[in-house]
């Protein structure tokens, strides 16, 4: 037993990313369920955009390698006998530019031709749905093929960060009548077509965040996801909003594995908001805790960085704080039961890595901002941020963590992070981005299936 039998959330779930490239294999996924059984969760949700086999889009998915339709009936099988609700998870307003991307989806598009991105500049496809009576009939077949291979009777929607709404086709209704009111509108739509189909909806809460006093306008019966990823989210302010709206006992609370846009994982940080999380959610009458792992920008991280947070997170659930002795005898044990010893030491260690540097803009590791940056950011934006001395003792942490006898994806992770570092510190390269890369691809294959890792590789070649 890793865990007493205290159980502070009714509802302990993980959210994996499907959707940034990584589709992980079947097997892979077992492999998962097992360690989410041992670890008392009861619910698993794979975040799908584009991911999953629909039979008359094969435009959209025909290069990602998505689940089929057997493959989640699988899926749901072998969730349910080990106690663990497999819960469909389809991002239905925002975050849907490998659909809209292409010329039959781009009339769906709030923005055909793209936008300006607040944080990453123009993008040349649009990235939400244009909130209409069209926009709603697609989802609704969408729903209606995908739901079947699910026995949950819940259906997470999405609906965060819809970035352009208003600044294209909706933008003389979004002046009448706010941007709030327009996306309390559509998701209105929405919640209506999970009623329709059977499913009680959850939904990302950071939207209707914005505007408290529209909480209480949300349909009765619908489950708020509070999202945050930083040790210092506002958890505190968003779980009381949403439990005296009617809320309590159903919202969950969404904290972050911290592993993305990381080679190593932010482990400090993933701590602190897994554990604020699980205070404020508790203190508020969370219904559930939903760990979130993401792959932004390629799924670049070791599938082993997901390990501590998942541990941290099934124990913050069990009112249990674990030093880094325990969750390094956890890992070894659950993951790595056949191997030697320190495989959990050395991935913690790894997991301080990014500590040690400033963060550039959460939720991003300084070293892989580095190892991505081009000569301006790497010298304008990310040098500033740091000096000599930290950069030192960074190197020394890295050189301080054992690898051999272990995974060579733990050596990997350091290579990967050195390289970032060598170009802090104007070092001629150790070795060349083509064998990383080439590596890089060996690991994905363990765990991963072929599709999206061409566009994953694409970024670090370039």
């Amino acid at each position: 037993m890793l865990l007493n039998n205290t159980t502070l959330f009714a509802r302990r779930g993980l959210m994996l990313d499907i959707s940034r490239n990584r589709v992980p294999t079947v097997e892979t996924l077992h492999r998962l369920i097992d360690a989410l059984q041992v670890l008392n969760y009861n619910e698993l949700q794979l975040y799908t955009e584009h991911t999953f086999a629909f039979a008359e889009h094969e435009t959209v998915w025909q290069n990602a390698s998505p689940l089929t339709a057997s493959e989640i009936l699988e899926l749901d099988s072998y969730c349910a006998d080990r106690g663990i609700e497999l819960v469909p998870n389809q991002n239905s307003f925002g975050h849907m530019e490998r659909w809209l991307k292409h010329a039959d989806y781009k009339p769906l598009a709030e923005c055909p031709e793209g936008f300006e991105h607040p944080l990453a500049g123009w993008r040349d496809t649009g990235s939400t749905l244009y909130p209409d009576a069209d926009s709603a009939a697609f989802m609704d077949k969408l729903y209606a093929e995908l739901l079947p291979n699910f026995s949950s009777c819940q259906l997470h929607i999405g609906g965060d960060e819809p970035w352009e709404l208003g600044k294209g086709r909706s933008a003389e209704r979004l002046q009448r009548e706010g941007k709030h009111r327009v996306y309390l509108d559509f998701m209105k739509q929405l919640f209506a077509l999970a009623e329709k189909h059977g499913q009680t909806a959850q939904f990302w809460a950071d939207i209707i965040m914005e505007r408290p006093d529209l909480v209480s306008e949300l349909p009765e019966g619908v489950i708020p996801v509070i999202w945050g990823y930083e040790a210092d989210s506002p958890f505190a302010e968003q779980c009381r909003i949403v439990a005296r709206a009617g809320f309590r006992d159903q919202f969950y609370v969404a904290p972050g594995a911290g592993n993305w846009n990381s080679f190593s994982g932010r482990l400090d940080v993933a701590k602190a908001n897994i554990n604020l999380a699980a205070k404020q959610g508790l203190a508020n009458g969370a219904r559930g805790l939903l760990l979130t792992a993401w792959g932004d920008n390629g799924h670049h991280q070791p599938w082993f960085t997901l390990y501590p947070a998942l541990i941290i997170a099934a124990a913050e659930c069990h009112g249990q704080s674990l030093d880094e002795t325990e969750l390094a005898e956890i890992i070894d044990t659950l993951f790595y039961p056949n191997e030697s010893k320190g495989h959990g030491t050395s991935i913690c260690a790894l997991g301080q890595i990014d500590g040690l540097l400033t963060q550039p803009s959460p939720p991003n590791s300084f070293l892989n901002s580095a190892f991505f940056a081009n000569e301006k950011q790497l010298n304008e934006t990310l040098l500033p941020l740091t000096n000599q001395a930290e950069l030192a003792k960074c190197d020394a942490a890295l050189n301080a963590i054992r690898t051999d006898g272990l995974d060579p994806e733990i050596a990997l992770s350091i290579r990967l992070n050195r390289a970032g570092l060598e170009r802090c510190l104007n070092k001629t390269p150790s070795e060349s981005k083509v064998q990383l890369a080439k590596d890089f691809a060996t690991q994905w294959r363990r765990h991963s299936r072929e599709g999206g890792l061409e566009d994953s590789l694409a970024r670090m070649h370039s």
